[in-house]
Order: structure tokens, then C-alpha cells, then sequence
């Protein structure tokens, strides 16, 4: 009985999987938030005139800190016993959440590039967009601007 439903859902996730198909316009090289879909965007064209190198680091997640403090209390409380155990836990958690945090920072940065267009109209722009693998960008390359209502902006080739 075991090995018909083990079966059943193997059989089940592979035509689910299969259903899940490349995209037929080809490698995706952007990519859009659920609530970005179906807007309209506005479109300047331009020149870059400059690129550089960044870092994009994730804003305020505490999962780092909070997994490594939790790690490092349980630790620590098994250190010694009684009053000891306790300061050795909170030491523990102290030291953990620091070491978590760390490890969290260098998991979470994205390599960026900062790019500034010269728009059509002569006006400079510069925006700060993840690297993709699909794209490379030059100085002297002629692109699209993309923006939306809430000033969110992207280039692209």
C-alpha cells in the first residue's frame, strides 16, 4: 500500500513539474514581483554613460540572528549546571546571534551594477539593478528605461 501512494506521488510530481515549461520567449532576464504584472510602465530610451560595480545587501532579515542565537543558547546550556548553565545559555545565545548575523550578511548580498543613462530628452539618470547572468551591459549601449508609477526603475537592453 505504501509503495502505490510513495508511486502515485512521484507519478503526480513529474507531470506537475512537466507542466511548469521553459518560457517560450526565451531565458528569463528579469525578473517582476506578482503585483509589477499587468501595469503600465513608462519607456525612455537612452545611452549609458557610465557603469559600476555593487553590492546589494537584503534589508532588516533577522533569521540569521535569530537561528544563530537559538543555536547558540541551546549550546551554551548544556554548558555546566545550575547558575552556570544559565549564564553559559545567554553567552551561548549572545555569541550565536552575532556569529548568525555574519553568516546571514555574507549569504544575502546580490552583485549589482549601478547604471547611469543619458536619456533621449538629456536628462541622467542612474539606476542600481541586479546583475543578470543574461545580460551584459557596456558604456555606449543604447537602452530602455523602464519605470513605474511608484518610480521603481529598471534597464534594460
Amino acid at each position: 500500500m505504501k509503495t502505490i501512494q510513495i508511486t502515485a506521488f512521484l507519478m503526480i510530481a513529474v507531470f506537475i513539474a512537466g507542466c511548469a515549461g521553459p518560457n517560450p520567449y526565451g531565458a528569463s532576464s528579469q525578473q517582476y514581483s506578482q503585483s509589477e504584472a499587468n501595469r503600465a510602465l513608462q519607456v525612455e530610451h537612452g545611452v549609458i554613460v557610465d557603469l559600476r560595480a555593487v553590492s546589494i545587501d537584503s534589508e532588516g532579515n533577522l533569521v540569521g540572528k535569530i537561528a544563530g542565537g537559538l543555536i547558540g543558547g541551546i549550546a551554551g546550556s548544556g554548558v555546566g549546571g545550575g547558575r552556570g548553565s544559565n549564564i553559559a545559555a545567554v553567552a551561548g545565545a549572545v555569541i550565536g546571534g552575532m556569529i548568525g548575523k555574519k553568516a546571514e550578511e555574507s549569504f544575502s548580498k546580490d552583485n549589482g551594477v549601478q547604471i547611469t543613462v543619458q536619456l533621449d530628452n538629456g536628462r541622467v539618470e542612474a539606476v542600481v539593478q541586479e546583475v543578470s547572468p543574461n545580460v551584459f551591459f557596456s558604456k555606449g549601449d543604447h537602452v530602455k528605461l523602464i519605470s513605474d508609477a511608484s518610480g521603481k526603475m529598471r534597464v534594460i537592453q
